[in-house]
C-alpha cells in the first residue's frame, strides 16, 4: 500500500514539475540538473513521509532549500548554516513527535535500558553500552542517542526489529537456529546498526535506503538447507552493516 502511495505521489509531483519548468509558469530559470536534483529530492522526500522519517523529511527539505536558496530569499545563509538547522530541527521534532508516530512505527515502543553511572570520582556522568543477551524466538531494541548490543538466543527464531535512531546497535545472530524463515525488521535514522549474521543463512534484502549507507562483510555459504532470512525495512541517512560471521 505505501509502496502505491509512495510511487504515485512520486511519478505526480515529477510530471507537475517537468510541466511547470517548460511552460516557465515559475520566473525562476530551472537547468537540467536543477531539475534531476529535484527530482532525486522529491524522491527521498515523498519516502520519508510515507515512512515517517523525520530526519529524511528535514534534511531533504534543507537540501532543497540549499538547492533554491536564491528564489527562497536565503542566499545570505551558508549550506553548513542551513544543514546546522536542519540537524536541530531533527532532534527536537523526533523528541516532541516520536510518541505520537509510536503507532505507525511499533518499534518505536520498545525503550531502551541504557543506564547512566555516576563516576566515583568527579561530579559528571558517563554513558555506558547496554549489553544484554536475549533468549526469545522474537526480538526487540531500541536504541536513541546510546549504545546498544544483543546476544541473541533461540532455538526458534522468529523476527526482530532493530531501530537505532541518533544511537549505534549491534546484534548477534551466531547463537540462533531458524527452522524455517524469519524476518529482521531495522529502521536507522542518524545512526547506525550492525547485524552479525551466520554466514550459512539466505538473506533476502527488501530495504529501503534514504541518503544512506548499506554494506556487507564476509564471505557467504549457502546451501540447499540454508534458512530463508528476509531483511527489510528504512535506513535513513544512517548506516548498516551486515556481517557474515
Amino acid at each position: 500500500m505505501r509502496n502505491r502511495i509512495f510511487w504515485g505521489l512520486f511519478l505526480l509531483l515529477s510530471a507537475a514539475l517537468l510541466i511547470v519548468s517548460q511552460l516557465h509558469l515559475i520566473t525562476y530559470t530551472f537547468n537540467f540538473w536543477t531539475i534531476v536534483a529535484t527530482i532525486f529530492l522529491v524522491f527521498f522526500l515523498i519516502k520519508s513521509l510515507v515512512y515517517y522519517s523525520i530526519s529524511g523529511t528535514v534534511f531533504t527539505l534543507a537540501f532543497l532549500a540549499i538547492l533554491y536558496a536564491k528564489p527562497l530569499g536565503i542566499a545570505a545563509l551558508s549550506a553548513w548554516t542551513i544543514l546546522g538547522a536542519a540537524l536541530l530541527v531533527s532532534i527536537g521534532l523526533s523528541v516532541i513527535l516520536n510518541p505520537f508516530l509510536a503507532k505507525h512505527r511499533p518499534w518505536m515502543r520498545y525503550k531502551s535500558q541504557v543506564k547512566w553511572e555516576k563516576k566515583p570520582f568527579g561530579s559528571y556522568y558517563e554513558y555506558n553500552d547496554d549489553m544484554k543477551t536475549v533468549d526469545s524466538p522474537d526480538v526487540d531494541v531500541f536504541v536513541k542517542m546510546g549504545n546498544s548490543v544483543r546476544y541473541v538466543r533461540s532455538n526458534d527464531f522468529h523476527t526482530a526489529n532493530v531501530q537505532a535512531n541518533l544511537g549505534s546497535a549491534k546484534v548477534y545472530f551466531d547463537h540462533v537456529t531458524v527452522n524455517d524463515t524469519a524476518t529482521i525488521k531495522v529502521n536507522v535514522s542518524l545512526g547506525n546498526i550492525e547485524l552479525f549474521i551466520p554466514r550459512n543463512w539466505n538473506i533476502v534484502k527488501g530495504i529501503n535506503n534514504n541518503m544512506g549507507n548499506i554494506s556487507e562483510a564476509g564471505v557467504q555459504n549457502i546451501s540447499s538447507d540454508s534458512p530463508t532470512v528476509t531483511i527489510t525495512g528504512l535506513v535513513s541517512m544512517g548506516n548498516l552493516k551486515i556481517q557474515y560471521i
